[in-house]
């Protein structure tokens, strides 16, 4: 048996053959994964980021301002609430979606979803180097590539 090979079984009982193959399709959906979650983790971070400071601009506005820039903001809006009223409004609803979104960043567990999906990677890369190289025997790749599978589950 060489190197690039391992005849065993899968997960579903089936034959399973060159073990070049599976570590490419692993290393791809990990790929496709990591695209995926360092989106979403970039939109939540932002968004947490983009509403705290929004909130806290809304609501310090008419504290700075005072009754100078509610009244402008009366007189050249035509709001029907006090301008102090709306922003404080504004505010809380930026303060809301920058909580939510910091709960669902930490509730999904997407920094350490995406921490692990990055060694899985780095893993995989370096078992399909030792198994290129020969430094990793077929058994030894095939052990280390259903730890990896392991630690991937979450995919």
């Amino acid at each position: 048996m060489s190197g690039a090979e391992f005849v065993g079984e899968g997960r579903n009982g089936a034959s399973i053959g060159d073990l070049s193959v599976l570590i490419k399709g692993t290393q791809d959906k990990v790929a496709t994964y990591l695209v995926h979650a360092r989106a979403q983790q970039r939109r939540l971070l932002s968004l947490a980021i983009v509403g705290g400071a929004l909130a806290t601009a809304l609501t310090a506005s008419p504290a700075f301002g005072g009754v100078t820039l509610t009244d402008w903001m009366d007189d050249t809006f035509g709001f029907s609430a006090p301008a102090w009223q709306l922003l404080c409004a504004a505010a809380a609803i930026c303060a809301v979606a920058a909580t939510i979104s910091t709960q669902m960043l930490k509730s999904n567990n997407i920094d350490e979803r995406v921490a692990r999906a990055e060694a899985v990677k780095a893993r995989l890369q370096i078992l399909d180097i030792g198994r290129v190289t020969g430094s990793l025997t077929p058994e030894q790749v095939a052990a280390e590539y259903s730890a990896c599978l392991e630690q991937a589950s979450f995919i």
